[in-house]
């Protein structure tokens, strides 16, 4: 729903894109429900150790790349944060899903509602923030290049200069 008084903003996308994300929704779900009636209870895993030192290191090194993006303005902060935010989250369902015992259950619970969620909730801010700020700003540069064009300031591109 729009604010009175101002436009819709459409994002310059594919058409294809819907229609895409939807036949993937339709193809995932017989895929879920056949993992749900085979996978198995429990299994042992092999580098169980080097996969979750390569997600915390990768999820550490988008934080990173996050707060130099954001120290700096860069207009990557919004994909930055949103990143960061899937990460956090999928970090703390796996946490929490896969503790082996009660306690670490209980500790990985514990650090998703009190760490992990609620930074992810943050990034996720930022991203739809960073998104909003950076279009203020371009409708903000726009209208004063319109200003300056129709004071005759500015020729409009491809114009010939003025003398």
């Amino acid at each position: 729903m729009t604010r009175p008084g101002r436009a819709r903003q459409s994002l310059d996308l594919p058409r294809w894109l819907g229609p895409l994300a939807a036949c993937c929704v339709v193809g995932f779900v017989p895929w879920i429900v056949y993992l749900g009636m085979t996978l198995p209870e429990r299994s042992h895993a092999r580098h169980y150790d080097i996969a979750w030192l390569g997600f915390d290191s990768a999820m550490c090194a988008v934080l990173a790349v996050l707060a130099v993006v954001a120290l700096r303005r860069h207009p990557a902060t919004g994909p930055v944060a949103a990143v960061a935010a899937t990460m956090l989250v999928v970090d703390a369902w796996f946490d929490v899903t896969t503790a082996a015992s009660e306690s670490d259950f209980v500790i990985a619970l514990v650090l998703a509602l009190v760490g992990e969620i609620p930074l992810a909730i943050v990034c996720g801010w930022s991203a739809v923030n960073a998104e909003r700020t950076r279009a203020r700003a371009y409708r903000r540069l726009r209208v004063r290049w319109q200003a300056a064009v129709a004071a005759g300031q500015v020729s409009p591109p491809g114009a010939p200069p003025q003398r």
